[in-house]
């Protein structure tokens, strides 16, 4: 018997080990303490549809994308572009918390795209409202830590902070940050306003669910 336990010992002693580190890999790499995340929510509006961590919004003649950002993956999207600033990490104290959305807007009619990024308002279940963070709020965050040529190529390149104009067969992507949102929100619609095709405003309601790590 004894040898036997020797030999089932040795046996799964490598199967163990490994199941040992592939724990305290998933436990790393999962969400921080406390960190908050938004996870796409039943969509109210026909037009819209859930796919994966994306909202897609199907139009007459235009095609939105909204993906909520986490910590990791606004990393990622900066690591790709090494010339340019992560805003979270220049100030990490004063942006802790905020909330980062992708906007890719596709013009797959024969009408032009207009868009406001300073009418865009993220909404909780409570009717609070917050304003996507401005060009002067943004710029103002960046030059006070002695930045300020690359904040000017940050913004320009990346943020949504100016009125667009999008051509037919054309598209444009960028970033809408957001204050962090009250500590007892639970959801959250982004409000994608004056958004418009030709001269037809479109409403654009994206709904999201915040989950936040124990």
């Amino acid at each position: 018997m004894a040898r036997k336990t020797i030999i089932f010992q040795r046996a799964c002693g490598p199967l163990f080990f490994l199941l040992i580190v592939a724990s305290m890999t998933a436990c790393a790499s999962g969400p921080k303490s406390g960190e908050q995340t938004l996870r796409p929510g039943p969509q109210r509006l026909p037009s819209l549809r859930a796919q994966g961590d994306l909202v897609i919004a199907t139009l007459a003649g235009a095609t939105v994308t909204v993906e909520p950002l986490t910590e990791k993956a606004l990393d990622a999207y900066y690591a790709r572009r090494p010339s340019l600033l992560n805003p979270l990490k220049i100030v990490p104290k004063q942006t802790k918390g905020l909330l980062a959305f992708m906007l890719r807007i596709q013009n797959v009619g024969g009408d032009r795209i207009t868009f406001d990024p300073g009418q865009a308002a993220l909404v909780d279940q409570q009717s609070r409202r917050s304003a996507a963070l401005s060009y002067d709020e943004l710029y103002t965050l960046f030059s006070e830590q002695g930045k300020s040529a690359l904040a000017l190529r940050t913004l320009e390149e990346t943020m949504l902070t100016k009125f667009l104009v999008i051509p037919p067969k054309l598209e444009r992507e960028g970033l809408l940050l957001f204050p962090p949102p009250d500590p007892g929100a639970k959801a959250v619609i982004l409000e994608v306003g004056s958004f418009y095709i030709g001269s037809a405003e479109q409403l654009l309601l994206f709904e999201f669910e915040i989950r936040r790590a124990p």
